[in-house]
């Protein structure tokens, strides 16, 4: 039991190839700066009792303030104003309030989430789609980002992303994802600390294109814009103005710069006189890719034995990569696409999918954090990265991140708590402090809880979750007819590939869909575009999707399942074997 007296809070404690993988890289010496956040300040009409209480360091700011207000209850009553009972009283309301806070917590709430340094915040990290964000929540997301630009800390973090070390940890690298977990918890901390209390539990909210992707699909909407809640409340691609601002050394003369919403708001350089808008992709004429469609997301995230190195190069150079091109704009460049605000959304659904993978891939398999089960190639798997120190990162290497251009990254204290190195970002519930859960449902929830069993008709197989922490994530059922069509669409076509012994029947979904979307849904499959491939690195890649439609259009790999043309005409109103079935 804390004693009274104790302090209240916890103690500090251009280009990429696929990296090749090796066994044998020695650890990088440790780069992360950890910066300790300078004590806020009081306010100046802060009543006596919190003055009191943090003056003498045994409580918070939130405790001297609850403090304060049983005092002024006490004091209001009749005959108990006098200055001679006021301090005594004060003594023994301290003393009682002292004892109260430290008995509870012996026994803390496990999905409580702490604040920055320690500060405490009586409420869990739950991420969830920007579609079930309350219209409150949604406000106070959109307050934050505005915050952070006016305060000049939102285009550090563009800065963080823009540093060359960093990046090159950052992309086409087996920490991928690890990094990028890193950033966005780094993030969220620093809008949560903007503007408290009113700021303190928001989480960063999801981009859920699987199943805006379906809506797609089933011809609910045409555009990006238009199936997406999420563009058009952070302000669209419409409302817009021509700008040739220098972003981070970059001018977008091409693009519309959006000047609605948050991206109003958006400083390049806090020093220097802003440019108020947002260079965007026209996201109301563009159109969905099968890349971001749940067959594309399944096959990335839960390939057959395969490691996390592998995984994380699936999930970056298909859903990842798509998502970047089809948003165009500022999001098209590999070093400042922070610029974004729905950046931090896709980069939270990708964080998703790997969540999902440690579910359905590690967990049941790997019990605990061992120092046999750190290794394990599902949990983590170095690789080598050219031109940076010792050629490559281990589970041990520390996370790099730092300001470009600046020697010492004045936001680190918006990462204290967190892991230092790669090997402690395996599992988002088991960040200390920092843990957070998800809240999911429709496809990805039904991805979560069935993992490779999921659209596919089989029984479900319940798993106990292995998670020491007490955080659970939140899956709810499907619920949309659409996503019901959609699965029984799926069960059809495993069972269609059962009876004619298929063993990859994922494969030849994905490409009865890549069909659908050439020749019934109003887009096209295209391939990236040359500027985006010379931008990251990836000139020889072509598309997954595009490739794959090339593959069967050209009878390398022709779609095996008899008759499907009638299994995508009844459920979903065209069979998809020619262009003008559109």
């Amino acid at each position: 039991m804390k004693q009274c007296g104790e302090s209240n809070n916890a103690a500090h404690n251009h280009h990429h190839n696929h990296a090749d993988v090796t066994d044998d890289i020695k650890p990088y010496p440790i780069m992360t700066t950890h910066i300790a956040a300078s004590d806020a300040s009081l306010p100046s009409n802060a009543p006596e009792g919190v003055l009191y209480g943090i003056l003498h360091k045994d409580l918070s700011f939130r405790e001297a303030m609850e403090l304060n207000e049983a005092l002024r209850a006490v004091t209001a009553s009749p005959g108990l104003i006098s200055v001679k009972i006021y301090y005594p009283l004060l003594a023994c309301v301290l003393a009682w309030y002292c004892v109260t806070v430290a008995s509870s917590q012996d026994t803390p709430d496990p999905t409580s989430s702490d604040g920055i340094n320690g500060t405490s915040v009586a409420c869990p990290r739950i991420r969830k789609a920007w579609d079930r964000q309350t219209d409150v929540e949604k406000a106070t997301y959109i307050h934050a980002l505005q915050l952070s630009m006016d305060q000049g800390l939102y285009s550090k973090f563009m800065s963080i992303h823009q540093d060359a070390v960093s990046n090159r940890q950052a992309h086409g690298t087996c920490v991928f994802l690890f990094w990028h977990r890193q950033f966005l918890v780094g993030f969220e901390n620093m809008l949560r600390s903007l503007d408290p209390p009113r700021t303190s539990c928001l989480t960063l909210p999801y981009y859920d294109y699987v199943q805006h992707n379906l809506d797609y699909v089933n011809q609910r909407c045409t555009t990006i814009e238009s199936c997406s809640p999420i563009l058009r409340d952070l302000g669209g691609s419409t409302q817009a103005i021509r700008s040739t601002a220098n972003i981070g050394g970059y001018t977008y003369p091409q693009f519309a710069c959006v000047n609605a919403s948050v991206a109003s708001h958006f400083c390049a350089d806090s020093q220097r006189s802003c440019s108020g808008c947002i260079p965007r992709g026209p996201w109301h004429s563009t159109f969905f890719n099968p890349d971001v469609n749940f067959n594309r997301v399944k096959r990335a995230v839960l390939p057959t034995g395969s490691s996390i190195a592998a995984v994380t190069s699936a999930i970056e150079f298909s859903v990842h990569n798509s998502v970047h091109s089809m948003l165009s704009g500022v999001m098209g460049n590999l070093f400042i696409s922070p610029v974004e605000p729905v950046f931090y959304s896709h980069h939270t659904t990708i964080d998703l999918l790997h969540t999902i993978y440690h579910r359905c891939r590690v967990q049941p398999f790997v019990s605990g954090l061992t120092e046999s089960s750190a290794s394990d190639p599902r949990v983590f798997q170095g690789c080598s990265i050219p031109q940076t120190p010792n050629g490559g990162v281990t589970r041990n290497s520390s996370v790099f991140m730092q300001e470009s251009g600046l020697r010492n990254n004045s936001l680190m204290r918006f990462f204290d708590g967190l892991p230092t190195t790669y090997g402690g970002l395996t599992d988002s519930t088991q960040l200390g402090q920092h843990s957070y859960s998800y809240d999911m449902g429709g496809l990805v929830g039904d991805l979560y809880t069935k993992c490779d069993a999921a659209g596919l008709g089989l029984p479900e197989v319940e798993e106990r979750r292995r998670l020491t922490s007490g955080m659970r994530h939140v899956v709810r059922p499907i619920a949309s007819a659409d996503g019901n069509t959609f699965l029984g669409w799926r069960r059809a076509v495993f069972k269609r590939a059962q009876a004619q012994r298929i063993e990859d029947s994922d494969r030849e979904m994905e490409k009865m869909m890549v069909m659908m979307y050439a020749n019934c849904l109003p887009g096209n499959v295209t391939d990236y575009s040359p500027e985006f491939k010379a931008m990251w690195g990836i000139e020889g890649v072509v598309a997954p999707s595009k490739r794959l439609l090339d593959a069967i259009q050209d009878g390398s790999d022709t779609i095996k399942i008899s008759n499907w043309t009638a299994l995508n005409q009844r459920y979903f109103g065209c069979g998809g074997a020619f262009p003008n079935d559109k």
